[in-house]
């Protein structure tokens, strides 16, 4: 046996049921995103000095004085150090100068002549070498002739 079921049609349904109100999204406004709009507005024309200012209402008395001294102390040591590292450097490069070059240009000058004095010996031996009886054609007669 067949059993048969009436089956609604969905159009017919919709009309049946109660008619409520669509509600459209666009009669809504996020409160975030407007309230972020406004914080832009304020912080756009905020300066970090006035933000460092506003924070006077947050940090208690005591934490500022803390944090002043703190600043204060912290400075006038770097201005010391600076001042006396620029001292001592300007000492060392002063040291350096007035006795590294006369160093220098003595060992230059002692080179110098250790080369100087280098080639006048490789001279005197090439001249030997070339001409082995030539220094006693220069001798004076009555000097002893050396034996070489």
């Amino acid at each position: 046996m067949v059993q048969l079921t009436q089956v609604e049609d969905e159009q017919i349904i919709e009309e049946k049921a109660p008619q409520v109100p669509q509600e459209n999204d666009d009669d809504y406004t996020d409160t975030s995103a407007s309230d972020s709009e406004d914080d832009d507005e304020f912080f756009q024309d905020e300066t970090i000095y006035e933000r460092i200012v506003a924070l006077k209402d947050i940090i208690p008395p005591t934490q500022r004085s803390s944090l002043a001294s703190f600043g204060s102390s912290l400075s006038s040591t770097l201005s010391s150090l600076f001042s006396k590292s620029g001292s001592l450097l300007w000492v060392v490069t002063s040291s350096a100068l007035l006795l590294g070059v006369p160093l220098s240009l003595s060992i230059l000058s002692e080179q110098q002549l250790k080369e100087m004095e280098k080639e006048f010996t490789l001279q005197q031996t090439s001249n030997e070498v070339l001409a082995p009886g030539s220094e006693q054609a220069f001798q004076q007669p009555g000097q002893p002739q050396s034996s070489a």
